[in-house]
């Protein structure tokens, strides 16, 4: 009976240990919003919102949404509820020509605090959710189709800069997709951090939630820190609008270390 009891006292033990979290909000329930949709339009309200987060970029393209307020916003309109828990976060970003001429990008970004800085020298496993908005989402809401639906995951010392690129997803699907990369740190960063877009890239919306940090010893994957392992994410031509390589003219390909490559088709 003692046997029984000690073991079943290591597997809890273990079970509690593989669950633990580094990130001490990365589902973004922590918060003290009472909107069903509670787009944050001024400075800091999304920084007084939500706990252990900061918002870096532009305020105008973060939107917390709140699973069981179906009456304000119907599942159908917006794509269903949060991957985990009762809420999940919009991040977005666009280009505008004011009336003047001159260009204002709007990019959103996010920090996520962790609950104590990481040990140098040791290999951490992040995962977290995307989803696409449906296309009944944005274009009801403010008239534009958000195509470049990714994000870029990295890690930083302060709450109020990128950091280090850990992984850039692939485009999201209107369900619920998971992307995970294993790194190693050497710098004591204490922050996970989301920027929406890559470069200049226009029209791109995404939901996230549940982001989740914890120690592994699983091998780096080098697949994904490795520059020279870069991943096409799309082509473009000089008007932002989604290209096939065969297509005459100037045209740029971005990949997901960011970098933008640009190539002048005359055949």
């Amino acid at each position: 009976m003692k046997n029984l009891l000690f073991i079943g006292l290591v597997c809890c033990s273990f079970v509690a240990k593989a669950q633990t979290n580094l990130i001490l909000n990365g589902s973004f329930e922590l918060n003290n919003s009472m909107q069903c949709f509670h787009e944050f339009n001024f400075t800091y309200e999304y920084d007084n919102t939500m706990d252990y987060s900061i918002d870096y970029g532009d305020k105008f393209t973060l939107g917390l949404i709140k699973s069981s307020c179906s009456t304000c916003l119907p599942l159908a309109y917006w794509g269903g509820v949060a991957q985990e828990g009762n809420y999940m976060l919009g991040i977005a970003g666009e280009k505008d020509t004011l009336i003047d001429g001159s260009v204002y990008i709007k990019q959103g970004g996010v920090s996520l605090e962790l609950d104590s800085p990481l040990a140098n020298g040791r290999n951490y496993k992040l995962s977290f959710w995307i989803k696409k908005p449906p296309p009944t989402f944005y274009p009801t809401y403010c008239l534009k189709d958000f195509r470049n639906n990714y994000i870029s995951v990295g890690i930083s010392s302060t709450n109020d800069a990128f950091g280090t690129n850990l992984i850039t997803s692939p485009y999201g699907d209107t369900v619920w997709q998971q992307y995970s990369v294993v790194f190693n740190t050497q710098n004591a960063e204490e922050y996970i951090t989301v920027k929406v877009g890559v470069n200049d890239t226009i029209d791109y919306g995404v939901f996230i939630d549940n982001f989740v940090l914890v120690e592994t010893t699983e091998p780096v994957s080098v697949q994904e820190l490795n520059g020279n392992n870069k991943q096409l994410l799309k082509i473009v031509d000089i008007l932002g609008i989604e290209s096939k390589s065969n297509k005459k003219g100037l045209l740029f390909y971005i990949y997901s270390d960011g970098t933008v490559e640009k190539r002048l088709v005359i055949e």
